[in-house]
């Protein structure tokens, strides 16, 4: 443990100390017992607090947006498709399908040879940097057979 958590704890404490003290100075009107109080809670709720706080900071910079696929948005921002990436992959809605119907779906890929469609589906944010998103469709006698995702991280 790095040498900024404990600072960090003993400044949420401090804080802490100082809002249960007023707010126990309605309730305690000894002075002692309320500082004693003050000082037991800032003690136990210090170290959730941090808690909760890196958890809170690690949810948002991580969080991924996501959405159920629309095909009017598919064609509309094509930097956003990586939001849908997950409901095409869980759903299966491409599978058995033939490319002409693909192409009538999703439209042409990005990249293609005989047996491999990729779709570039935009960048999205990986914590401290970014992340390359694509759909693999892998066609085999001429009908998707598997629906990857791909994900590169710079």
């Amino acid at each position: 443990m790095s040498i900024e958590v404990p600072i960090i704890i003993l400044i949420l404490g401090i804080l802490i100390y100082f809002v249960l003290n007023w707010i126990l100075k309605k309730y305690i009107t000894d002075s002692r017992n309320r500082i004693g109080y003050s000082i037991i809670g800032a003690i136990f709720f210090a170290p959730i607090s941090y808690l909760l706080l890196v958890i809170a900071f690690f949810s948002f910079l991580f969080h991924e947006p996501k959405c159920d696929f629309d095909e009017q948005k598919w064609f509309a921002d094509k930097n956003g498709r990586f939001e849908m990436r997950d409901d095409i992959v869980e759903s299966e809605m491409l599978k058995s399908k033939t490319k002409d119907e693909i192409v009538k779906l999703i439209g042409k890929p990005d990249s293609e040879n005989l047996d491999t469609w990729i779709y570039d589906l935009g960048m999205s944010g990986a914590g401290f940097g970014w992340q390359f998103n694509s759909l693999v469709l892998n066609f085999k006698n001429g009908k998707v057979s598997e629906i990857n995702k791909t994900e590169m991280v710079d």
